[in-house]
C-alpha cells in the first residue's frame, strides 16, 4: 500500500546542506580560532589549517559521511598540477597538527553568540531555562585513546569494546543549544564535571539538574556566586519517611 511505503520516503536522511555550514560559522570565526591557538598555516598546504577546521566540523555533523566524501563535498584540498588526490594519512596528520584548541575556542565563541541571540525569547518569568545533565562518548579505538580516557568495566572483568570519555553539558531547554560543557576520563565523576559548569550558569535562572548532582555543595556556590539561582531535581529525591508506628 502507498500509505505504508510514504512514512519510510519521509523519513529517509536528506542529503547534507554544505550552504549552511558557512551560513551560521563565518570565516573570520575559523580564522579568529586558528589565530588565538596559534595554528594558522604559514605555508601552503594542500589541506591549510582553516580547510581542517570545516573538515572536522563536517566529520562531526554528517557522521555516516567518510572523511573523503566530506573533504570533496566541500572541496577542501587545493588540486595538485598532476590531479592526485589526498590520501588519507594525510588527511589525519592535517587533523593533528592542528589540535583541540581552535575547536575549542570555536565552540566558546559559537556558544556565546547563539545564546545571545535567542535567550530573550525563551524566558520564563524572566529566568533562563537550563538543563544539566552527563553523558558519554564512544571514541576511536585506539592504544592512546585507552590509556587517556579508559573504558567501562563490568562485573565479570570484561572492558568495553571502545574507549569512552565521560562528560557533563549545560543547554539552553528551549533550543536545545549546548551553553558549555566538560569532558574528560571515564573515571571522572560527573559531579566533578558539574562543578566546573556552575560558573556558566547565569543569574536569573532556573536549572534542571540530575538528582545525583545535588549537593550542599553545588547549593551554596550557587548562592555565594550568583543571583537568583534556581536548581531543580526530582521530586523524590528525598523519599518521605514513614509514619508507621513500630511494634
Amino acid at each position: 500500500m502507498l500509505s505504508d511505503v510514504l512514512p519510510l520516503i519521509i523519513d529517509l536522511p536528506r542529503p547534507p546542506d554544505w550552504a549552511r555550514m558557512g551560513e551560521h560559522l563565518p570565516y573570520e570565526w575559523v580564522q579568529n580560532a586558528l589565530e588565538f591557538s596559534g595554528k594558522v598555516s604559514l605555508r601552503q598546504r594542500r589541506l591549510p589549517a582553516e580547510q581542517v577546521v570545516w573538515l572536522v566540523i563536517g566529520l562531526a555533523i554528517y557522521r555516516s559521511k567518510s572523511v573523503k566524501e566530506i573533504v570533496d563535498s566541500l572541496d577542501l584540498a587545493f588540486a595538485t598540477e598532476d590531479g592526485r588526490c589526498i590520501t588519507s594519512s594525510a588527511t589525519t596528520q592535517a587533523r593533528q597538527r592542528i589540535g583541540a584548541e581552535p575547536l575549542q575556542w570555536l565552540f566558546e565563541h559559537s556558544s556565546r553568540h547563539w545564546v545571545k541571540e535567542d535567550e530573550q525569547s525563551y524566558l520564563f518569568q524572566g529566568l533562563h531555562l537550563l538543563a544539566m545533565d552527563g553523558t558519554t562518548l564512544r571514541l576511536a579505538d585506539s592504544a592512546e585513546n585507552r590509556e587517556h580516557f579508559g573504558a567501562q568495566s563490568y562485573a565479570n572483568d570484561t572492558v568495553s569494546s571502545y574507549p569512552q570519555a565521560k562528560g557533563v553539558t549545560l543547554m539552553m531547554v528551549a533550543t536545545q543549544l549546548v551553553r558549555d560543557a566538560r569532558f574528560g576520563s571515564y573515571k571522572t565523576s560527573e559531579i566533578n564535571f558539574a562543578h566546573e559548569l556552575l560558573p556558566s550558569i547565569p543569574d536569573d535562572s532556573l536549572t534542571v539538574v540530575d538528582r545525583g548532582y545535588l549537593s550542599a555543595e553545588l547549593l551554596m556556590h550557587l548562592v555565594r556566586e550568583g543571583r537568583n539561582r534556581v536548581v531543580k531535581t526530582v521530586a523524590q529525591r528525598y523519599p518521605e519517611r514513614s509514619t508507621k508506628r513500630l511494634t
